[in-house]
């Protein structure tokens, strides 16, 4: 098994789990314990992990993996959602955006969309995903609207009494809209 491998299994477990133990994980992927404690501790230092004594947890008050590892999860079959979902918005439209791995590519699945290259605004996307902005607000068809907030580390959305109050007066045009103010 790859290094990446492991990790991925390690990091399937801990998210299962919400902790593990380093003679349980080596047992389970049939290692050493002495290749899971290197395996631990490298994970502790990119913090994907908090190390404890003769194991590990998941990092974060949260128990939940950065955005970053759960991008690469599944990723075939988000952008499969992703283009069914973008197929449904027509131009003009205003589109609400929450955060998360698959409405980022609902986002990149509209911004290669033909159709959506021009317009005053060829779509407006109301978001509170710092991400979602950040990857559109380079393209001038699309309006941009965040809903202001306290930017959350792990999802890099905006939350909080301002994101909750756009969310409840979200319009009945919004196409794919996802919001979840309580997050």
């Amino acid at each position: 098994m790859s290094r990446d491998a492991r990790w991925k299994a390690l990091l399937d477990l801990l998210v299962e789990r919400g902790r593990l133990d380093v003679e349980e994980a080596a047992a389970d992927l049939a290692v050493s314990a002495a290749t899971i404690r290197r395996d631990f501790d490298q994970l502790a230092e990119q913090q994907m992990l908090v190390r404890t004594r003769g194991g590990a947890v998941v990092h974060g008050v949260s128990y939940e993996l950065p955005l970053r590892y759960k991008t690469a999860r599944h990723a075939s079959e988000k952008q499969r959602i992703a283009k069914a979902v973008a197929e449904l918005v027509a131009p003009g439209e205003a589109v609400g955006l929450t955060g998360g791995t698959t409405t980022t590519e609902v986002a990149r699945a509209l911004a290669v969309r033909s159709d959506l290259t021009s317009g005053t605004p060829a779509l407006t996307i109301v978001t509170n995903a710092l991400n979602i902005a950040n990857e559109l607000a380079v393209r001038p068809q699309f309006k941009i609207v965040l809903t202001g907030g306290v930017a959350r580390p792990q999802s890099y959305e905006l939350v909080g009494p301002l994101a909750g109050g756009c969310s409840r007066r979200s319009p009945s045009t919004w196409r794919c809209s996802a919001w979840s103010p309580s997050t």
